[in-house]
């Protein structure tokens, strides 16, 4: 038959190659041909080697992962701070001493106090028991004597108050060229020590110039830990603001911590030189969130890993909010659960009217409670030890980053076979090892590759989801694992102590937002997944539903640019839906996700299997893509607890399908009917 002879002929040729290709080996063996074709032999299919090499990259970041997760569950401790000037003022109006009050907050889990340095002006308003003010307002019998101009700032206090040997050895020691007179009040035999500093009263009047005394003597006394809170010093040399809080250490041993106040860190601009004072005196720093301060990112970074982060909330935030007392606790339990905050500074708010103290003590036993539910314990928490980036975290990254590239590029040039040849895997693996090395010796690579890998990352996923519509569950599962892997292997790869306290923060938070719906809609115009090219969309005239769409989109452009980083633009109503998906999830998902990004995707998977709008699918991939960038980049959040970061991951995954579901029910119902009454008009 033709048929057999065709087949008889195909073999007889393939076997007359055969000999020929035996002739020419013998030929090519000197010049390597024979290990060319070796080489060129595939190994795997090119998906295969996908998730080989995705499967790879995760477990290189396992070490890392592992050292983080050890640091981060052997650092469940934490504590609660009262400020010693609120114990002050709450002791005026209950009748209580101060003491007595810190003894009730203590039962709730506080264990240590604020300690402020007063500044010129609060010392003219009487918070301690001497006189502040410039020469000229002294007794006339005073100034005859001194030869001093009479706008120089001076310290006049009584021979025998007990605080009088500290506020003259504090003086001098921050202040070398005070000058000190003993004189007699007039008409009275009654001895004062003056000070007489070097600065005028308004040069000084934001500066700080003496510690709460009577604060660091109840600590002293009761045994409390204390975090000094040392005022800007302008014009006071940073060696004598060095000296002055070292010898206040010395002094008093239970100052364990410092907070800087006011606009300038106090020593500024020579920061290393007041952070190798602190260490020497064993005294870590507080790091107060969401605090901008001149000097503060280069105290911190000098100071690691000795720096404990601390939360507090601020009487103006509080007012412009108008938060409730459950949103003030709730947000206490946020800080400390969701961002790793070790020091909770709990203040009487104004939003306390009449009995704030009995109303204060149970706000903070709410958090105490809450916390203790949750597994932390209150004792003085320890800073967070050391963690560095290994080789293997920094290799895991490249290679995720370069296995996502990779298969990026090559569905956008359609480039390739469907294998991998030996030589390719060869390159791969090497270049791979050789960017991983780079990044690990050059932080500034590093620093700049990570927001494309997160951003390359998600739009994998997102993609590799958007493709599966047929088998829709396979296209979710895909997307998750993906974003899952690239983001643990971030997490090993930037995990550093200094990242996870924010001091060197992630740099592609916008990259990762903004790139990922710009790759698709780049491969989706090329490869004719969206069905007009961008020359055929420019040619033709704009079709009604397409400006809506637009309008739409960059509205909801505008509303994450100004929403990202900036809680000043998030609504009311958005606060206390956040809050209740708190109390009903471990872990409240991003909204981002499971409002907008997998409804995208579920209502995506309707169109196209229905064979519906054609020309607007595309809106609802480019909207899909906004689930897997937002989880990409929940991981470079590396503040928080990496178990809780999966949970949340995991949270808006499947909250996400659900509400597409919803959405496409909904869509069922009432987009149909408006379908058929002219909608269509719109669209076409």
């Amino acid at each position: 038959m033709p048929g057999n002879r065709d087949e008889e002929h195909k073999k007889t040729d393939g076997h007359e190659t055969k000999r020929s290709r035996t002739k020419d080996e013998d030929d090519a063996l000197s010049r390597g041909g024979l290990w060319t074709g070796l080489f060129k032999h595939p190994v795997c299919s090119a998906e295969l080697f996908f998730w080989v090499m995705l499967t790879l990259s995760v477990l290189m970041a396992g070490p890392d992962l592992a050292y983080r997760l050890r640091a981060e569950w052997g650092h469940r401790v934490v504590a609660m701070v009262a400020d010693y000037r609120d114990l002050v003022s709450l002791s005026k109006k209950d009748g209580s001493l101060p003491g007595d009050i810190y003894g009730r907050m203590a039962q709730k889990g506080v264990r240590g106090i604020t300690v402020a340095e007063f500044t010129g002006k609060d010392l003219a308003s009487g918070v301690l028991p001497l006189e502040y003010g410039p020469l000229a307002s002294l007794q006339p019998s005073f100034r005859a004597i001194l030869e001093h101009p009479f706008d120089s700032a001076c310290v006049l206090i009584n021979s025998s108050e007990p605080m009088r040997n500290d506020v003259v050895d504090y003086i001098r020691v921050k202040m070398p060229d005070a000058k000190r007179y003993s004189v007699l009040a007039q008409g009275t035999s009654v001895d004062h020590t003056l000070m007489v500093l070097p600065y005028t009263v308004d040069e000084i009047a934001d500066s700080g110039i003496l510690p709460d005394f009577s604060a660091l003597e109840f600590s002293e006394g009761a045994n409390v830990w204390a975090i000094y809170r040392p005022a800007a010093a302008a014009g006071i040399d940073s060696e004598h603001t060095a000296a002055a809080i070292s010898w206040l250490g010395k002094k008093y041993t239970s100052v364990s911590c410092v907070m800087p106040s006011g606009l300038i860190v106090a020593g500024y601009p020579n920061i290393r030189l007041l952070a190798g004072t602190l260490k020497e005196n064993g005294i870590s720093v507080a790091q107060a969130e969401f605090l901008r301060q001149i000097g503060s990112a280069e105290l911190f970074r000098a100071m690691l890993p000795e720096v404990i982060p601390l939360h507090s909330l601020v009487r103006d935030e509080l007012i412009a909010r108008r938060l409730s007392r459950d949103q003030v606790v709730e947000r206490m339990v946020r800080a400390v659960h969701e961002r790793s905050i070790r020091l909770v500074l709990v203040r009487p708010y104004d939003i306390y009217n009449s009995g704030k103290l009995p109303v204060f003590i149970e706000d903070v036993g709410r958090i105490c409670d809450a916390l203790r539910q949750r597994g932390y314990s209150f004792r003085w928490p320890k800073p967070l030890e050391m963690l560095r980036v290994s080789k293997l975290g920094s290799m895991a990254v490249a290679t995720i980053f370069l296995v996502c590239f990779s298969s990026f590029a090559r569905r956008y040039f359609r480039a390739g076979k469907p294998f991998v040849s030996v030589i390719q895997a060869g390159a791969f693996v090497i270049f791979a090892a050789i960017l991983g090395i780079v990044l690990w010796r050059e932080p500034s690579a590093a620093k700049f590759l990570g927001g494309f890998c997160a951003a390359f990352v998600a739009t994998e996923a997102a993609i590799r989801s958007l493709d599966n519509y047929e088998r829709p569950f396979a296209g979710l599962l895909a997307g998750l694992v993906i974003v899952t892997a690239g983001g643990l292997c971030i997490a090993a790869g930037y995990g550093s102590t200094a990242a996870m306290l924010r001091i060197e923060p992630f740099s592609g938070v916008k990259l990762t937002l903004l790139l990922p719906p710009v790759l698709i809609l780049a491969n989706d115009l090329k490869n004719r997944v969206h069905p007009e090219s961008l020359a055929d969309i420019m040619v033709r005239p704009p079709i009604w539903g397409e400006l809506m769409l637009a309008g739409a989109l960059i509205a909801a452009a505008m509303v994450l640019a100004l929403r990202s980083d900036n809680v000043s633009f998030v609504p009311g109503w958005e606060i206390r839906f956040r809050d209740a998906l708190e109390r009903a999830l471990w872990v409240r998902p991003r909204t981002k996700e499971f409002l907008v990004g997998y409804p995208c995707l579920i209502i995506y998977y309707a169109l196209v299997r229905r064979g519906w709008a054609v020309r607007f699918r595309e809106v609802f991939r480019l909207g899909s893509s906004l689930a897997f960038a937002s989880a990409a980049n929940t991981f470079c959040h590396f503040h928080t607890m990496l178990p809780l970061t999966m949970v949340r991951v995991v949270n808006g995954w499947w909250l996400g399908i659900l509400v597409g579901f919803i959405a496409l029910v909904l869509i069922d119902r009432i987009g149909g009917p408006i379908w058929r009454r002219g909608g269509r008009e719109i669209f076409y």
